[in-house]
C-alpha cells in the first residue's frame, strides 16, 4: 500500500478459524489495509466451539486440538498470546475396538507400520493380515495416479490393515470414507507413497525415535478449549482495526467499475479482494451469477455430517478397559459410533477426580445421524458404549450430563483428484472474477493448521498485489 492512499479493502467471507487467522496475516503485513469479517452466523468461531459442561467451565464441543507437525496454529497461539497456556494431551494411546478394545501397534505413522514387531504381536489384526502386511516391502512400487487413499493403501498393506488402522485412524479426523478419500488429502501419507518403492521403509526412515526422556507431543490445545484459540484472534483482529459483522448472509457477488462488489444482508460492501472462508456449496451459491463456471464445480463439492455427544459420568462406573485416551471402532464392526475420546484421561486439566468425561462421535460420510431426534442419538451412544466398553451407562444420564451437538454437512470431503479440481475452480474466478479468493477446508487442506497456513498464503498474495500497484 502506497503513503497517502486509499486504503485497500478487504472483505473476509466467513468467521471460522480461516477468516480470523486472514485477517490476522493481513492486518499484521500492513495494519493500514481496511479489513471487514461477515459472519452468517451470530458468533465467530465456526467449527470450533467450547462451552461450559457438568461442571468444567469449557469442554469442546468438535475440534479438541491441533496438530503441531503443521507450526501454523502454534505459531497464530503464539502471536495472539496464548503460547503460555498450550497443553498436550496427557496420554497418547489409543485402542481399535473389534470385539474387545485393542491397543493401536506401536510405532505407526498415520496407521502405517514402521517395525512389523509391534503389528506382529498385536492381536488387533488376524495372522493372515500381519503376513499380507508383511509383504508389503517387497511389493514393487503402486503408482498414485488413482489418487485414491485406500485403493492404494489396500494395494500396498492389505485390506485389513487398511480397515483397522488406516481407516480409522485418518477416518475419525475427516469423518471419510478412505475408499472415497484423496491420497494427496493427506500429505504425510503422500509424501510417504512417493519417496520411495516401500510405504513402510519410506516409514521406517521417517518415524525419528525422541531422545531418552525428550517429549515430543504431537498434539496441542489452549487450556480453556480450542475456543480460546478463536477469541483471541478476534480480539486481536478487532484491536487491529478489523470490522467483524455477524448475522451477515451473503446474497451474491458482482463486478462494477473495478471494484468487487458483495452484497449481504448487513449492506453492500465495495472492495478490492474478497476472502471467500466457507464452505465450498454455499460459496458456489454467491457465485452463481458472476462466475459459473466456478460455481457450478463448487456446487459438487461433498459434505459428511457428524454429531458429537459428551457425557459425564461417575468415575467409577468406568471399566478397567477404558484406558488411555480413548479408541476408534473400524467401519467393518460399526453401527453408529465412530470413536470415543475418554476426555476426563486425555487432558489432565479436565480431570476433576469424580466424574468421567467421554466425547463420542457419530456419523460420517455414507453414513448421516443428524436427522436423528436426542432421544434416538443417545439411545445408539448408550448402546454402542454398552457393546464397547460391557458397561450401561443408562442410569448416570440426565439433562445435566448429556451435550449433543449436531455439525450438519460440516467436513468436506476430498474425493480422489479433489486438488485439480481446486485449481480448475481458482483458474475459472481468476478469469470471471478476479481478486475472488478461495481459503478454507474446503480447498486445500483440512484440520486447523491447514487452514490457519491457507490463511496466511491468502493473506501474502493479496499482499503482494497490494505491494506490486
Amino acid at each position: 500500500m502506497i503513503t497517502g492512499s486509499t486504503p485497500t479493502r478487504v472483505v473476509i467471507v466467513g468467521g471460522g478459524i480461516t477468516g480470523l487467522a486472514c485477517a490476522h496475516r493481513l492486518l499484521t503485513l500492513d495494519p493500514r489495509i481496511d479489513v471487514t469479517i461477515l459472519e452468517a452466523t451470530e458468533r465467530v468461531g465456526g467449527l470450533i466451539r467450547t462451552s461450559p459442561f457438568a461442571g468444567h467451565a469449557a469442554v469442546d464441543e468438535a475440534a479438541d486440538a491441533f496438530l503441531l507437525r503443521v507450526p501454523a496454529a502454534r505459531a497464530l497461539a503464539e502471536a495472539v498470546g496464548l503460547g503460555g497456556s498450550l497443553t498436550s494431551p496427557a496420554v497418547a494411546h489409543a485402542s481399535v475396538w473389534r470385539g474387545r478394545l485393542h491397543p493401536l501397534p506401536e510405532s505407526l505413522l498415520l496407521g502405517v507400520p514402521t517395525r512389523l514387531g509391534p503389528l506382529a504381536r498385536s492381536r488387533l489384526i488376524s495372522m493372515r493380515g500381519k503376513l499380507r502386511a508383511g509383504l508389503e516391502p517387497l511389493l514393487p512400487r503402486t503408482s498414485t495416479d488413482t489418487d485414491c487413499l485406500g485403493a492404494f493403501m489396500r494395494k500396498r498393506l492389505g485390506g485389513e490393515v487398511h480397515e483397522m488402522l488406516i481407516d480409522p485412524l485418518v477416518g475419525s479426523i475427516y469423518a471419510t470414507d478412505t475408499d472415497s478419500f484423496s491420497l494427496r488429502g493427506m500429505p504425510q501419507l503422500q509424501e510417504l507413497a512417493s519417496e520411495g518403492r516401500s510405504l513402510m521403509i519410506s516409514a521406517r526412515r521417517r518415524a525419528q525415535p525422541a531422545p531418552a526422556g525428550a517429549e515430543n507431543p504431537v498434539f496441542a490445545a489452549p487450556m480453556g478449549g480450542m475456543q480460546a484459540l478463536t477469541d483471541a484472534v478476534h480480539a486481536s483482529v478487532v484491536r487491529a482495526g478489523a470490522k467483524v459483522v455477524v448475522n451477515a448472509h451473503v446474497s451474491g457477488i458482482d463486478r462494477d467499475a473495478g471494484d468487487v462488489v458483495l452484497r449481504s444482508s448487513a449492506g453492500e460492501h465495495r472492495c478490492d479482494h474478497v476472502v471467500l472462508a466457507a464452505p465450498a456449496r454455499k460459496t458456489g451459491e454467491w457465485l452463481a451469477h458472476t462466475a459459473p463456471n466456478a460455481a457450478r464445480l463448487l456446487a459438487a463439492w461433498e459434505h459428511a455430517s457428524v454429531v458429537m455427544v459428551a457425557l459425564a459420568v461417575p468415575r467409577r462406573a468406568m471399566p478397567r478397559v477404558a484406558t488411555g485416551s480413548g479408541y476408534l471402532v473400524p467401519k467393518p464392526v460399526q453401527r453408529f459410533v465412530t470413536a470415543v475420546s475418554f476426555a476426563s484421561q486425555k487432558w489432565a486439566h479436565l480431570d476433576d477426580g469424580n466424574s468421567a468425561l467421554l466425547r463420542v462421535s457419530l456419523g460420517r460420510d455414507g453414513m448421516p445421524l443428524h436427522h436423528h431426534t436426542d432421544d434416538e442419538l443417545l439411545s445408539f451412544v448408550l448402546a454402542d458404549l454398552k457393546m464397547h466398553l460391557g458397561v450401561d451407562f443408562d442410569r448416570h444420564v440426565s439433562d445435566d450430563n448429556v451435550r449433543l451437538t449436531r455439525w450438519v454437512e460440516s467436513f468436506p470431503q476430498y474425493r480422489p483428484h479433489h486438488f485439480d479440481r481446486v485449481d480448475h475452480v481458482e483458474a475459472h474466478l481468476a478469469t470471471e472474477l478476479p481478486n475472488v479468493h478461495l481459503a478454507g477446508a474446503s480447498y486445500r487442506g483440512i484440520g486447523v493448521p491447514a487452514c490457519i497456513q491457507q490463511a496466511n498464503d491468502t493473506a501474502q498474495r493479496i499482499f503482494e498485489q497490494i505491494s506490486a500497484r
